[in-house]
């Protein structure tokens, strides 16, 4: 029998993980060998939640000359800021963050090096207190990296998908399928589909195999959606090429409990609950919670090349729903380790685009597991260490055993030779797919303006394909073969502040490792049986991101990044239907760049707050993966070179404290800039075009009035209106003048009202596309038209009883 190396062929990854362990070996020897000054630990938290206050600003002054500043530091994600305080007996620690009264306190360092400091909300003196602390969102911004924000604020008390948000934000276009629970493709700068990297909680959820979408997350949970452009920071241990978006979901210290039901057109349900236990004196968190989603997507469209003929779905149905546990200890060696537990499950009907499915459907089931470990001062003040794991296993059922065939005019025919409605067989799969992911994080204080990140991640995929029909049908194994998937991608994260922090730097280098076992299935007319192939790469790139704040407010910033993606699970083990296994893939590459300016000014031109954000981007993407079809299927192949360049530009007025607007606008410009057709040699006809079927320039506009004090101080009100519009533009390439299959231009325009009472109970309605303007989706089919939408939301947070 052979070892497990031999069965998996990872020894090359056991070769990589004594490179990982030394590095970090060294990191913590290094420690041994520098002088550590006496360090003062902060923890904050909120006086009413108890929650820490991540990114509230601690700095300190020695107690004989207040006035000057000698040090300081942020809150971290634990409530926790480590001051180094040298050789100073007393001092005086202030503490700020935006919203909440500023404290000062006096410490006696030598009787004691830690400090516990609560803040109290204060709407009044805000303007104070932003002088010397600003909100988590707003620090995020003014890193190096080039990053939108969007807070709890602007997602409370809307009825909208989370997609619909990242539809306002600047250089970020959603392209639905469908109505809810369809597929559909983020795009960002340009680049759209697996080159962008979706995570919940620096978890990417492309492991669970495309299963699970962000539009099942519900609004409700979620603390900040962080969306990342061109640069993919090292620290989420991911590959990627033209950006990232990371949904961070609630952590709550304290009992708390959040539940809530929407109804909606087209037959649409959602509900949500989620809660959680607080045990301090034993130094438990146990909590719980759940979703329930609901379509039935019964709206009209027009029939692609037959734009006369317009039909209403009857075959969309969506349904889907997640169970989750989580159980946390804070009261052990590791400052927190936690357990989640989880259970989803989907179920989607097919409706055809040229054809009626009637009976086609999917099934899918996950099972998942996480477990987290968290220690702050790891042997050393200097060093903090965190391990995340992730394991799930997924079931998914592909149906399609129709022995009749239906068009959209009402005409019915028994097949005589093809069963199925999707292809030339028919279907009654029952695969199994297996994924795991470890990520290890360390950061290493070197001083108190030099810090070092390294990261390790590890991923393994397995998927057993199981189609005993379809097998049987055309007479070899359709449904594909086991293949296995691995990789590794490490990285080492260098960032130092200088000028007293006006100029922040971060350089990184990363290292992709991938091996892959597949069954290469080069003939797509399958005369014999396939092959076992093995195949491995290696792969460096680079993330160098500068930010200089040259003077008060105003923030200039530069990146580069040699971007890599790594083929996924669903380009080289293909779907085991429609698309066939690809096994000698390449990794794209990409050269990233981007320059920009941001600036948030509070008081100027009679305005409460003005913040203005453009910049300009560039990115140049090699062995661009594509799905070509070859016969009767298709499957993934390196076939493409792009260019891409676009500037954006957005501006955000507080007008004055009830009345906030906003405007974004997009350009940008990809062409195909491969000159030979790698299959035939011969001159690309595409060469220099426009890349179709991608909008180019789009923009988004809003309004909103918010008020506390228009019937009581019990009441927040709101009252908003969005618009978004895109211009027209390409289906396909434009190899003539007589080009003409185009994607309308459109300009949507939403609606809506929310009332909160005693922050607890929240009423929203909301009407989308109001003026039920004609949206289409990618494949040049109408989306759903208006949409009416009614939330009601109840939520409990319990104040702690502090001593």
């Amino acid at each position: 029998m052979k070892n497990l190396s031999q069965r998996y062929n990872i020894s090359p990854l056991f070769h990589k993980t004594r490179i990982i362990i030394t590095i970090c070996v060294c990191l913590m020897l290094l420690q041994f060998s520098v002088v550590t000054a006496k360090e003062l630990t902060v923890n904050v938290t909120e006086l009413e939640t108890g929650k820490a206050l991540e990114f509230a600003t601690v700095s300190w002054t020695d107690y004989t000359n207040p006035s000057k500043i000698l040090g300081g530091s942020i809150v971290n994600s634990s409530g926790i800021a480590k001051l180094n305080v040298g050789n100073h007996k007393r001092v005086v620690v202030t503490v700020g963050f935006v919203g909440f009264q500023t404290v000062k306190q006096t410490v006696n360092v030598s009787s004691s090096n830690f400090i516990k400091i609560q803040l109290q909300p204060d709407t009044e003196s805000i303007d104070e207190v932003t002088v010397i602390a600003k909100s988590k969102e707003q620090l995020m911004r003014e890193s190096p990296e080039t990053v939108s924000v969007i807070g709890a604020k602007e997602l409370q008390g809307r009825a909208v998908t989370v997609e619909s948000f990242l539809n306002r934000n600047t250089g970020v276009k959603i392209r639905q399928t469908g109505g809810l629970g369809s597929s559909s493709r983020i795009m960002i700068h340009g680049l759209e589909g697996n080159r962008i990297k979706v995570l919940v909680d620096d978890t990417p959820i492309d492991m669970f195999d495309g299963m699970f979408g962000i539009d099942d997350i519900p609004i409700n949970i979620i603390e900040r959606i962080e969306v990342y452009k061109s640069i993919i920071p090292a620290r989420f241990g991911v590959d990627g090429l033209g950006g990232a978006i990371n949904i961070v979901t609630k952590e709550f210290d304290t009992d708390y409990f959040d539940i809530s039901y929407e109804t909606g057109s087209f037959n649409t349900h959602k509900a949500s609950t989620m809660f959680r236990k607080n045990l301090p004196e034993r130094g438990i968190l146990l909590g719980g919670g759940g979703f329930y989603n609901y379509s039935l997507n019964n709206y009209y469209f027009k029939v692609p090349e037959r734009e006369h003929l317009r039909v209403e779905q009857d075959h969309a149905e969506f349904k889907s729903y997640m169970i989750k546990g989580v159980a946390k200890f804070t009261k052990l060696w590791f400052n927190q380790i936690a357990f989640e537990f989880g259970y989803y499950n989907r179920f989607n009907q097919m409706q055809g685009v040229t054809e009626n499915i009637q009976y086609a459907h999917n099934k899918e089931q996950i099972f998942s597991v996480e477990n987290k470990f968290e220690k702050e001062c790891f042997f050393t003040p200097k060093l903090n260490f965190n391990i995340h794991n992730n394991f799930s296993y997924a079931l998914s059922n592909f149906i399609d055993t129709s022995v009749y065939r239906y068009d959209f005019e009402g005409n019915t025919w028994l097949s005589q030779s093809v069963y199925g409605e999707t292809g030339d067989v028919p279907h009654n799969s029952n695969d199994k797919s297996l994924n795991f992911n470890s990520r290890i994080n360390i950061d290493y204080s070197l001083t108190e303006n030099n810090t070092i990140n390294f990261n390790s991640s590890f991923s393994f995929s397995k998927r057993q394909p199981d189609d005993e029909m379809a097998n049987q049908y055309a007479g070899f194994e359709i449904g594909g073969y086991p293949s296995k998937l691995s990789n590794l991608i490490s990285s080492l994260t260098w960032e130092s502040k200088i000028a007293s922090g006006r100029i922040v730097n971060m350089l990184s280098g990363k290292h992709f490792y991938i091996n892959t076992q597949i069954e290469d299935l080069s003939s797509y007319e399958l005369q014999e049986a396939p092959e076992l192939t093995h195949n491995s790469s290696s792969n460096f790139g680079l993330v160098e991101a500068v930010k200089w704040q040259f003077i008060p407010d105003f923030h200039l910033k530069a990146s580069y990044q040699r971007a890599i993606r790594l083929p996924n699970a669903n380009e080289l083990f293909g779907d085991g239907v429609l698309i066939f296994p690809s096994a000698n893939l390449k990794p794209e590459q990409s050269h990233n760049a981007n320059l920009g300016f941001l600036t948030d000014k509070t008081g100027i031109l009679q305005i409460q707050r003005l913040q203005f954000e453009a910049g300009l981007f560039y990115m140049n993407i090699d062995n661009m993966i594509r799905l070509v079809e070859q016969y009767k299927s298709a499957g993934y192949a390196n076939i493409e070179q792009v260019e891409i360049k676009g500037i954006e530009a957005e501006l955000k007025l507080d007008i004055n404290k009830h009345i906030y607007t906003y405007g974004n606008v997009t350009y940008q410009d990809a062409r195909n800039v491969l000159e030979y057709d790698p299959v035939s040699c011969s001159p690309n006809p595409k060469y220099g075009l426009r890349v179709p079927n991608m909008p180019y320039f789009f923009a988004n506009f809003g309004l909103e009035y918010h008020s506390n004090d228009l019937f009581n101080k019990n009441w927040f009100v709101k009252a908003f209106w969005d618009g978004r519009f895109t211009e027209e533009f390409y289906y396909s390439w434009k190899l003539s003048s007589k080009q003409s299959r185009t994607i309308p231009a459109s300009f949507v325009n939403d609606v809506g009202l929310s009332a909160e009472y005693k922050k607890r109970i929240t009423i929203s309605a909301e009407c989308h596309n109001i003026a039920d303007i004609e949206e289409w989706n990618l494949y040049q089919i109408p989306l759903a038209g208006r949409s009416f939408h009614l939330k009601l939301r109840y939520t409990f947070l319990k104040t702690p009883d502090y001593q």
